[in-house]
Formats: structure tokens, sequence, C-alpha cells
């Protein structure tokens, strides 16, 4: 579209020129042009970089809300809440922690059923939960989250 505007603005330029002889016409439509494609272009470029990076994810909020309706519903807990999103494809990772005496069965249900509720909320997500048991104080420390 860009190639549309420029053509589109250098025969209005001319036509105007033309119509009314003002020859100071054609550098005021060259400068508009020209700033039409630096406007362009620094939106491509800006599109393109936020396709590259990772970012978090913009539905975080209606996730949160799944996690506070399951915790009330099931006295489960939830944290190390990550997101972020490369291109089309967001990724979704969490904790849920599941009471001891539940069986791994049961915590693998609800896990599977709390990400099929996210899926159906985001678009293009791949959901993974880490399962573990809610009294073990070890299941609170998220330092080891990023280890190498």
């Amino acid at each position: 579209m860009t190639d549309v505007w420029t053509s589109a603005g250098v025969i209005a330029g001319v036509a105007l020129v033309y119509l009314t002889g003002w020859l100071q016409l054609v550098p005021l439509v060259a400068l508009a042009v020209a700033l039409h494609i630096i406007w362009t272009g620094i939106g491509l470029v800006r599109r393109s970089v936020a396709g590259l990076l990772d970012a978090a994810i913009g539905d975080q909020r209606e996730v949160t809300k799944i996690f506070n309706e399951y915790a009330r519903r099931y006295a489960v807990k939830f944290h190390a809440f990550r997101t972020r999103r490369a291109g089309v494809r967001r990724f979704i990772t969490f904790h849920l922690l599941v009471p001891d005496e539940w069986s791994v069965a049961r915590a693998h249900g609800l896990s599977e059923e709390i990400e099929e509720r996210i899926r159906s909320l985001v678009n293009n997500a791949g959901v993974l939960v880490h399962i573990e048991p809610i009294s073990d104080p070890a299941s609170y420390d998220d330092k080891g989250l990023d280890r190498m």
C-alpha cells in the first residue's frame, strides 16, 4: 500500500502543480510522501522485532481468574505462573499444589481440566503444569525455576 500511496501522492502533486502553477507544491508533496514511507517502515520494523522477541501474553488476568476459581472449589494453590509469547504461539507454565491425600490420577485429571480451560481462553497456547504436594515447603520454592 505504501507504493500505491506514493504513486497517488506523486500524481496528485503533478496535477496540482499543473492546475495551480505553484511549483512549491512539488517539494511539499515529496515531503509528505517521504514521511508516509518512513512511518510505514517504522511500523514494519516494530512488528518484525516484536515477532522475534519473547513477551508475556496479554490474557494473564483471565488465567488468574481460572486459578482463583479452582483454588476456591478444590482447596488447591497455584504459583510459579509464567507466560510468554513467541510469534503466534503462547506458552503458559504454572505449578499446581494439591492436597497430600490426592492420588496422582486425581491431580492429573484436575490439571488436564485446567489446561483445557486455559487453552480455550488463550489461542495457540501450550500449557505445562507441574503438580506438587501442598504441604511440602519445597513446593513453594521458585528459586530453582531458572536453573540451567
